[in-house]
């Protein structure tokens, strides 16, 4: 292995430590100021990772902004949140990827607005990523069970 090699291997492990670390404070009920601000960075550390990763594909990118978004959603940093649903997106879009990442990129988006208090377009976003087809029945039921948590800010998913 070259060093380049062993350095993209580095980054892979990285990312999905700091992935799983994200998903550990995202999921408590309360968290601290500091903790909050633990958990984003735990999701940007995740994000930067993941575009030094070793096999890293575009799915890895997606589902990477995906997480900064819905941390900023849930942290209430609404024009944060659309920033990086809207990165998610992009990615999906230009690697043609569908079924659960592009689910995944309208989830965002909805939330996003929803935080902006965007009621309209975030519930329009709710209906197309509850449209979306995914294939997977697994993958589907982890999709409307994040589809199903909050926060909403109101807006019933």
């Amino acid at each position: 292995m070259t060093g380049s090699d062993t350095e993209g291997e580095l980054h892979r492990r990285l990312a999905v430590e700091a992935n799983s670390s994200t998903w550990e404070l995202l999921g408590r009920e309360e968290r601290s100021g500091e903790e909050d601000d633990d958990v984003l960075a735990r999701a940007y550390a995740a994000a930067y990772h993941w575009q030094h990763a070793a096999r890293a594909e575009p799915a890895n990118a997606a589902r990477a902004w995906w997480l900064v978004s819905r941390v900023h959603a849930v942290l209430g940093h609404g024009e944060m949140a659309l920033h990086h649903a809207e990165r998610c997106a992009a990615v999906v879009a230009a690697a043609g990827l569908a079924d659960f990442d592009l689910a995944y990129a309208q989830e965002a988006r909805a939330r996003a607005l929803a935080c902006l208090s965007r009621v309209d377009e975030a519930a329009a976003e709710v209906v197309a990523a509850s449209a979306v087809q995914i294939a997977d029945d697994e993958d589907r039921s982890i999709f409307l069970a994040d589809l199903a948590a909050g926060p909403w800010y109101g807006l019933r998913s």
